[in-house]
């Protein structure tokens, strides 16, 4: 049996170690937007690209943190009781955490200042649809005008020989 718990323990310390190579990855991504956000010729498609794959990578962590609760619930009572056996484990366990805690506060810095970054962005773009829009419908308008305006027998080269 204590076998067997220290092969749980050593399975939730893999489990932060993907989850902090995950986070890592996010991070990266994360940062990624943010500069295609700033750049005045954003690529579209790469951003929503990013965020496909930033969906993929968060269902991954969920299925992680619901796979290390499992095994949390399933070893608590017995690494509670016997801290000295599993010392290695929890303090490997405790530095993880540090760590994936510090890079989800990051992420989530940076996702808020992606945030408004990107209202600013769609504001843009719906101020250059406006004056698409308005610079459209003005020239639409004068052409309009002008074929109604002209006609040949106000003309000025117009020849009126009777």
């Amino acid at each position: 049996m204590e076998n067997e718990n220290r092969v749980y323990a050593d399975m939730m310390v893999d489990s932060l170690e993907r989850k902090k190579r995950i986070l890592s990855r996010l991070l990266e991504q994360t940062r990624e937007q943010e500069s295609l956000l700033k750049d005045e010729e954003m690529d579209p498609d790469r951003f929503l690209e990013i965020v496909k794959e930033k969906e993929e990578q968060i269902d991954e962590l969920n299925k992680l943190d619901e796979g290390f609760d499992r095994l949390f619930q399933s070893v608590e009572r017995e690494i509670q009781s016997n801290r000295s056996l599993y010392k290695a484990q929890i303090q490997k366990m405790q530095k993880l955490i540090g760590e994936v805690s510090e890079m989800g506060i990051q992420i989530q810095a940076l996702e808020h200042q992606n945030s408004g970054h990107f209202k600013v962005y769609l504001a843009n773009q719906r101020k250059g649809i406006r004056e698409f829009h308005l610079n459209n419908k003005t020239a639409s308008s004068y052409y309009q005008n002008m074929a109604n305006v002209h006609k040949p027998e106000d003309s000025y080269f117009f020849n009126q020989k009777k």
